[in-house]
């Protein structure tokens, strides 16, 4: 029954949004096209507030730009810049010639130094792959340490075939592999989010005891504070588990589902959160289709831990005795900062 409830919830928001307050807009004209894309936000996007965004202000900023006889590349590039305002990596527009993505300064980080160098460097016999290739697991290379460390990364959370995706089921064999360990190592670092239903399967199984973990309120009107009431999301224990210690790593390219993840794992005490803060972009998103045919895609959610605190725009962050970066990271010598600090833990 809570798997159904989990279901529905996730299919409200995914489809239901997609269809309310709409109203057609049939010109195609620049003008038409950039007043039909500006209005879908204005209409849709629920983190105005949370990004502090002057959406008026947006519009008052770029209108000036459009012209009659302005190319589709032009238009493009005025409307790319005007969405790019938001800084919000849920927020593209994709047309058959480009795909506009936020660029965000990110925190100095080395984070080039990933998968393959791990595998060598730190798992015996370069450790195991799962999940139709989302997920490396392994044992941390005695050399690195004199304790018997576990260590599994994430790639993503992504949907494949259906609401029940099988590479998920993977996890089980996983956990039973580290059952011998005195602790384990999950890194998130680099994962790209993708469906809630995924994340919380695999969330469950390192999950001590149940605990809400975020608020949900979608946006449900044109107005800009037209939202739905919260709706609470609960982690559950689940399946094979393992509840020893365990050191969450995170970095700036942790986004999306993965910072559900993060919101979820930190609510258990067996939990460290260590790294770096996340990408801050938590929001569910949809995408509509202009009359144009160019297409884009924007959050309509407002999304919270259980304290009502936002990491929108500004990312989930470890304690402080527990938050640094790799900048320091030499590759050529086969050295992970975050991931040698996280196997010092227990």
């Amino acid at each position: 029954m809570n798997k159904f409830k989990i279901i529905i919830f996730y299919l409200i928001f995914s489809l239901s949004a997609c269809q309310f307050f709409w109203t057609e807009d049939h010109d195609a004209s620049p003008l038409g096209i950039f007043n039909s894309l500006w209005t879908g936000f204005d209409e849709m996007y629920a983190l105005f507030e949370a990004r502090e965004i002057d959406w008026d202000e947006a519009r008052e900023q770029f209108l000036p730009l459009i012209s009659p006889d302005m190319s589709n590349m032009e238009l493009f590039w005025v409307c790319a810049r005007m969405l790019n305002t938001l800084q919000d990596p849920h927020v593209t527009l994709i047309t058959p010639f480009g795909t506009s993505y936020v660029l965000i300064p990110v925190v100095p980080s080395n984070d080039v130094f990933f998968m393959n160098e791990i595998r060598n460097e730190y798992l015996i016999d370069r450790g195991k792959t799962a999940g139709n290739g989302r997920i490396i697991y392994g044992t941390i290379n005695p050399e690195k340490t004199s304790k018997n460390i576990g260590y599994i990364h994430f790639a993503d959370f992504q949907i494949e075939n259906n609401l029940n995706d099988s590479w998920v089921n993977d996890i089980e064999t996983i956990i039973k592999y580290f059952s011998h360990t005195d602790f384990l190592v999950l890194d998130i670092r680099n994962s790209y989010g993708g469906l809630g239903l995924n994340m919380e399967y695999i969330a469950s199984r390192f999950v001590l005891e149940e605990k809400d973990y975020k608020k949900v309120s979608t946006k449900n009107g044109p107005g800009r504070n037209d939202f739905s009431n919260p709706v609470v999301l609960t982690i559950r224990p689940a399946g094979t588990r393992y509840t020893k210690p365990i050191v969450l790593l995170t970095n700036n390219e942790t986004v999306s589902a993965a910072e559900w993840f993060t919101l979820a794992l930190r609510t258990q005490r067996h939990v460290t959160h260590a790294g770096e803060q996340t990408k801050g972009a938590l929001s569910s998103m949809v995408t509509r289709t202009l009359v144009n045919g160019w297409k884009y895609t924007l959050s309509i959610q407002k999304t919270t831990d259980i304290n009502g605190i936002n990491y929108e725009g500004k990312g989930i962050s470890p304690n402080a005795e527990h938050r640094l970066n790799n900048i320091d990271t030499n590759q050529e010598i086969g050295s992970d900062r975050q991931l040698e600090y996280a196997l010092t833990l227990y």
